[in-house]
This record gives structure tokens, sequence and C-alpha cells, in this order.
């Protein structure tokens, strides 16, 4: 692939911007889509939060647990073949969480889409960043954010109006024309390669190693709520899965071509990001989560005003991204960093004050902010990431960079859910207490089951007496909000740690120049 020595553009270089930037957006409508098709799905198909929520760290986990592997698998077969595959293998989950009837073959079809999602994401960025002179690698970035951010912008709206039109399948099922679409672009545009002589293998057992103990832990962690932490089932899932990690380490540090460079993990500019990035991550699909189970359950709106909120948001993200871009080629990047972070702390803490009679203003004000500080924060950001690699670190810490936000939205979801629940039931049980209401002991049980799930509503206290059903939805809500809270000044404290970790590790690395970026080629 030929890399621009001009300022400007090529007409192939659009065509990667623009096939990618579709990519990007069809993720983006799909990751906020199913947010919102939670409370939906629920009512259809019997599972809990503690199950459903796997429909969103299922596909980011397997993302997160193969993005590594996937770069090495396009530096051997080729980018425009990865990417290729990946959007094929994408399309075919599609396609099964759409048909599937069963919360097990819902989960299977994500985990599917998140394996496709892998293949194809690493090798994305790395053709966009090598296509683009380096005068505007911000710039590219900041396009392809754009494209993110009209993707969620659009994402929530969409998502309304099909769950409500025609049903939450057709979330799905929209991926399909839009993938071949992609499909057909690259394999007509995409420049072909040679691979490379005498490449090392793919370590399979290392591949094996990081998905089962990323899977292994990250279920340990999902169950706190419904075993206990003293659970000795839990403890050994949790250590055997740290094991599984350590074994991967320890393997890949022995190999001659690591997965995990050290010059990669020594690079204290380039791991400030990474960390940075886990953070954002963790702190966009808080918002998300949190936001849509508030939106539907306190304010009791449905899918479609749900997805008109969260333009709020989205549209901010959408419009911003550019600039964010800008910013990074044009300051020390360091500055739309710190402001992107200040933007989302202010967000959290809003949003961590919102009760069952809060304003439209006041809630569509914290995910405003939320949106102003992702729009700048995540394009600087990936900008911020290649510039501080030596060109031929790109492809494997692009992966790296990727693993990192998929790991930030995985535990999000997981820990965001459970602590809403851990919290939130101790909370339901002294509200109870204090309304004097006499419960059986089955009662209770049934009550705080009902914090878990998905949906609150009347329909899930047919059980009790129905003049005091008011009061135990109003109390359900009251507790709801009480673990909420906790779960978003967790993130606004997070917020703030990575402002401090960008100022105090990161320096201002400069753009590569287009005789480096060769290198790579």
């Amino acid at each position: 692939m030929a890399v621009p020595h001009s300022s400007k553009l090529t007409i192939n270089a659009w065509i990667m911007l623009f096939v990618i930037g579709l990519l990007v957006f069809l993720m983006n409508i799909d990751y906020t889509a199913v947010n919102l098709a939670l409370v939906p799905i629920s009512d259809e198909i019997d599972g809990d939060l503690n199950i459903l929520q796997w429909l969103l760290s299922g596909y980011v986990l397997i993302w997160a647990a193969l993005v590594v592997p996937a770069g090495r698998f396009a530096d051997i077969y080729g980018k425009k073949f990865s990417l290729v595959l990946g959007v094929a293998i994408f399309i075919l989950g599609s396609i099964i969480v759409g048909m599937g009837s069963d919360v097990l073959v819902l989960i299977a079809g994500r985990l599917i889409q998140g394996f496709g999602a892998a293949v194809f994401s690493s090798p994305a960025y790395s053709i966009i960043f090598i296509s683009v002179p380096p005068q505007k690698q911000g710039m590219a970035m900041g396009f392809i954010g754009g494209t993110a951010g009209l993707g969620l912008a659009i994402g929530p709206t969409l998502a309304g109006w099909i769950i409500n039109n025609i049903g939450w399948r057709w979330l799905f099922y929209v991926n399909v024309p839009l993938g071949l679409v992609v499909m057909i672009v690259l394999m007509i545009y995409a420049a072909s390669e040679t691979k490379p002589k005498n490449s090392p293998p793919i370590d399979w057992l290392s591949v094996i190693l990081l998905i089962s103990g990323f899977g292994t832990f990250f279920f340990a962690l999902n169950q706190i709520e419904a075993w206990g932490i003293s659970n000795p089932l839990l403890l050994g899932l949790g250590t055997g899965g740290i094991a599984l990690l350590a074994l991967f380490f320890y393997r890949d540090r022995n190999q001659t071509f690591q997965a995990l460079p050290r010059e990669i993990i020594n690079n204290r500019s380039f791991m400030s990001l990474v960390v940075a990035c886990f953070i954002t991550s963790y702190c966009f699909s808080l918002i998300l989560i949190m936001m849509s189970l508030y939106l539907q359950n306190t304010l009791k709106l449905t899918s479609s005003e749900t997805g008109i909120y969260f333009l709020s948001m989205t549209l901010a993200l959408g419009l911003l991204s550019p600039l964010g871009g800008k910013l990074a080629d044009h300051m020390d990047i360091r500055i739309p960093l710190t402001l992107g972070f200040g933007f989302t702390f202010l967000s959290l803490l809003i949003l961590g004050l919102l009760n069952v009679n809060s304003s439209t203003v006041m809630v569509c004000s914290g995910l405003l902010l939320a949106g102003l500080g992702l729009g700048i924060g995540f394009p600087s950001m990936n900008t911020g990431m290649f510039r501080a690699l030596n060109p031929q670190e790109i492809n494997t810490g692009s992966a790296v960079f990727t693993m990192s936000m998929m790991l930030g939205n995985s535990i999000s979801v997981i820990i965001s859910t459970s602590i809403l629940v851990l919290f939130g039931q101790p909370h339901l049980l002294n509200l109870l207490a204090e309304e004097g209401l006499a419960l059986t002991t089955g009662q209770q049980s049934h009550i705080l089951g009902v914090l878990g799930q998905v949906g609150h509503s009347a329909e899930h206290l047919k059980q009790f007496p129905a003049d005091q059903i008011p009061t135990l939805l109003k109390l359900i809500d009251q507790a709801f909000l009480h673990g909420f809270s906790i779960t978003l000044w967790i993130g606004m404290c997070l917020s703030a740690l990575a402002a401090g970790i960008v100022l105090r590790y990161l320096g201002n690395p400069k753009s590569i120049s287009s005789a480096s970026i060769s290198a790579i080629l």
C-alpha cells in the first residue's frame, strides 16, 4: 500500500476512510442498540440482569481476548483478507442473534459478533493511519471518531424506533445489508498485500490461555452478586482465571515473537494512554447501561423516548470528534485529553444526583457533558496512541489499545450491574423495614430478585396485594437509585485518576513521518 507524501488525501485514502467509517458506524449502532434492547428482550426471553448483561459484556470480552492475536493474523494473512473475513463473521453472528429464541443462543451470537469485530478492528485502524499523511492523522482519527459518534447518535433513536415498530430482532438484521456493502467495497478498493515470508505462526496455545483466562475470571466476577464473594466455586474460578492469564504472560515472555512485546509494555507514554482508554471506555459503557435502565425503569420512558434523550450525548460526541482530532494536531495532546476527562467527571457527578423527579434539563445536561468529554477525548487518545509507538509497533500496539478499550467496556458492564444490585438490595431491605411492610421471607426474597431484573414493573409483583404494589415499586426505584449513584460516582473518581495519569506519564508525542510509516510496509 502506497503511503501518501503530500498533505492531501488520495481518492483511495478517502474511500478507505469512508468504508472504515461505515464499519465503525455499524459497530456503534449495534452497541448502543443492545443497551436499549435489554428491557424489551427481557420481556420476551427469560433471563435476569445477571444473565442478560452477557449480551453486552460477552461481545466485548471475546473482542478483547482475540484482538491481539487477530492483529497477528492480519500481519500474516493481510489486512484486506482480515477485514473481509471479520465482517463476514460479524454478519453471521448478527443473523444468529436475530433468529435466537433462547438466551444462550443470543449470547452465542453475540460472542460470534465479538469474534468478527476482533478480526477486523486492528487492521481497520492500521489501514487508516498508514493511508493518510502525518499532517492529517488527527483529522483521520477525528473523522473515524465522527462516524462512531454518528453511529452512537443515530443508534439509540433508530433502535427505539425499530424496537417499537418492527421488533428488537431487526436491530441485528440491519447489520446484514450494511456489512455486505462494506465487504464489497473492501474487496474492490482495498489494496492487496504480499504475504511476509517466514513469518512466525500464531501461537494458538497462548490464544486459548488468553481466552480461557479472561472468560473464567470475568464469569467469576459477574457471579459475585449471585453467589457471594466467599463462595468456594467463585473463588476457585477467579483464581483459575488469574492462573490461566499468568500462564499466558509467562509463555508469551519466553516466545521469540511476543504477543505483548516488552518494548510496548515498558513504553510509559503508550501505557498511560492504554490506562486512560480503559477508564474512558469504562465510563462510556457505565453511562450507556445505567442511563438506559434509569430512563426506562425509573422515568418509565419507552425505548424510542430513551433514544431521543441519548441524542444529548451522542450528537455531541459525533460533532466534537473531528474537533478532538484537530486539537490533537495543533496543541499539546494532554490538553484535549485532560479537558475531555474534566467534562466526563462533571457528567458523572450530575448523573449521580438524578432521582425519580429529575427534570429533562438535568438528565440531558449530564448526557451532553458526557458527549463533550468523549468527543474530545477519544480521537485525541487514538492519535496519541499511534504517535507514542515506533512505526513497526503500530499493528501490535493498536491491538493492545483496542483490547484495553474492550476490557474497559466489559468490566464496566459486569461491575456496574453487580454494584447496582450489591448496594441496592441491602438498601431496599432497610426501606422495607422503615415503611413497616410485613413481608414474609419469601416475599422479601422476591422483592430483592426484582431489583436484579432488567425491568421493574407491576408485572413483576403480581403475587402481592394490589394496594401494596405502588409502594413496593417506589421503594424498588429508590433502592435502584442508591446503587445507580454509587456506580456513577465510582466512574467519576476513575475519570479524575485518568486525568492524573495522563498529566504525570504522557509526553507530547509528535506525528511520525511518512518515511517512518513506510517502514511498517
